[in-house]
């Protein structure tokens, strides 16, 4: 009994700090080729308001709310799938909904197509940087993490090229 009630408690110790996460969060498996094609067709609108009603209509198949018509989750065996974080991409819809005009909405949707084509890494790193916003371990914010510079003791500016000489009348 005593073997049980210590498997029990373990279990629940492994348990203890684990949290369901939002159904928003994880992967989606998108048909490539038929997501860019939708998201040329979108770009070439010249009004707004068709645009964001375009957009509208991907986001709720992308959030599960309607049943796909357009195609973007019928993933053709031959055909070229992506991966997308499902939370991330839904920021990016929004962030296109969210736009008060034609050319910042264009400008977001070019965005996202250009990181769907496309894989750009830098020298030093793996990641993709056409889509950090996927990675969790990147910290976008850490000047407010961390504190201010140090001001004490005897700091000169001079050493620094902070130094403006007076000049004597």
């Amino acid at each position: 009994m005593k073997s049980m009630e210590k498997e029990n408690t373990s279990q629940s110790f492994l348990f203890e700090n684990f949290k369901a996460q939002p159904f928003s969060y994880g992967s989606i498996l998108l048909n490539k080729d038929r997501f860019i094609q939708i998201l040329e067709q979108i770009i070439v609108q010249s009004d707004l308001t068709s645009l964001k009603k375009r957009i509208f209509d991907i986001s709720k198949i992308i959030k599960n709310q309607v049943r796909d018509q357009q195609g973007l989750l019928n993933i053709d065996p031959n055909g070229d799938t992506i991966s997308l974080r499902r939370d991330v991409l839904i920021s990016e819809l929004d962030q296109v909904l969210d736009s008060q005009t034609i050319k910042r909405a264009m400008y977001y949707l070019k965005r996202l197509e250009n990181s769907i084509k496309k894989v750009k890494t830098g020298k030093i790193n793996d990641i993709n940087l056409l889509r950090w916003k996927e990675y969790d371990e990147i910290i976008t914010d850490s000047l407010w993490i961390l504190d201010k510079r140090d001001t004490s003791g005897a700091h000169f500016g001079w050493y620094w090229g902070n130094f403006i000489p007076q000049i004597p009348n």
